[in-house]
């Protein structure tokens, strides 16, 4: 008999804040060209919002792991889980890549500049198919992390395969990230495998994959801590003496991130602790956010200098609607473009699996 799906909502809601915070980000950002506002906008509050990114790696990590904790070992259901994990990532992100290129080529056309398609032959790889050690990816800004994620996906299956083998091969990789980050070996393994960033998605793993087995109780005063110490770790990594996106300062951001996930998940499991119900529904179309956002901001920020009011408004004015404008069309696109293309491709399998006892669904 295969358990009933569950949804662990405290994750939904933290995958919601951690989008908001790169759209924030984002947003005050692209407000600093010349002809918008020509500095950061509201004066670079959310300049901390890189940190979302961080925090989807190990909630990535810790997600998959969780989900597929009884699969490991179990080499008959990899390319059903491959095919999970290609069809969750390639469609939607292809749908917004066409979408920013329509709006970006649209626009040069409205504005009587030249239309042409910025891409070679040779973006083919990084901008298609998110290939990792290819050309940066053109046009969807934050799909350099989507590399990221397709080849922690790739590298999972090594535990599918052989659960132990698995383990000890992760083991291995965790150990060379460590040395990459503390300065024995610089960049020696392919696919940037131990940049700093694998050893946050290895964090999730970890967390993922020990979490039912630890004797772990949940206290909804854990999560007030570990919110604490995540916010004291953005300060250090911000202001302190590793400079921003240091090894060290993704290693502890890292760490912080796993704290946060742990403390959410017991205090659901164990303290009642309840997300609202607006910021779960935010997280269930979160990718979207974070794919169509930036495309989104550009068109809020043209359409008030069509109006000609983008100059008139208050500084803070034009940063709120150009968040509210991308996360309301963005959520838009992930409710009724998202969401039924992942339903649609559930029901295809790759190959019928045996039945799990004790499968969960975030």
């Amino acid at each position: 008999m295969t358990a009933h799906p569950i949804k662990i909502q405290s994750i939904e809601a933290a995958r919601a804040v951690a989008a908001l915070l790169v759209v924030f980000l984002h947003a005050g950002n692209m407000m600093r060209v010349e002809h918008l506002t020509g500095h950061v906008g509201v004066n670079n509050f959310f300049g901390f919002g890189y940190v979302g990114v961080d925090f989807f790696f190990v909630l990535s990590g810790f997600v998959i792991a969780y989900i597929q904790r009884d699969k490991l070992g179990r080499p008959g259901v990899a390319l059903d889980y491959l095919w999970r994990r290609v069809t969750r990532i390639y469609p939607i992100y292809w749908f917004i890549l066409l979408l920013t290129i329509a709006i970006t080529l649209g626009g040069k056309l409205a504005l009587g500049k030249e239309v042409f398609l910025d891409m070679s032959l040779a973006d083919v790889p990084g901008t298609v198919f998110l290939l990792m050690d290819s050309e940066p990816p053109k046009y969807v800004g934050v799909a350099w992390s989507l590399q990221y994620e397709m080849m922690f996906y790739v590298m999972f299956v090594l535990l599918i395969l052989n659960r132990r083998l698995g383990l000890m091969l992760f083991g291995v990789w965790a150990i060379f990230v460590l040395m990459n980050i503390f300065g024995v070996t610089k960049d020696l393994l392919p696919l940037n495998l131990d940049n700093s960033y694998c050893i946050q998605f290895l964090m999730g793993v970890a967390c993922g994959l020990l979490l039912d087995k630890l004797p772990l109780r949940g206290r909804l005063s854990y999560c007030y801590w570990a919110v604490g110490f995540y916010a004291v770790c953005i300060f250090i990594e911000m202001f302190g003496p590793m400079g921003l996106h240091s090894h060290l300062g993704r290693l502890m951001l890292g760490v912080a991130g796993a704290c946060v996930i742990v403390a959410l998940v017991t205090a659901e499991r164990d303290a009642g602790l309840r997300a609202p119900s607006w910021l779960v529904w935010l997280g269930a179309v979160s990718y979207s956010i974070y794919l169509a956002h930036i495309v989104l901001i550009n068109v809020a920020f043209m359409i008030l200098l069509k109006l000609g009011i983008y100059h008139q408004l208050p500084e803070l004015a034009t940063f709120a609607f150009a968040v509210v404008f991308a996360v309301l069309l963005s959520s838009l696109i992930g409710a009724y473009v998202e969401l039924p293309l992942i339903q649609r491709l559930k029901r295809v399998h790759w190959r019928k699996a045996q039945p799990v006892v004790q499968g969960k669904v975030l």
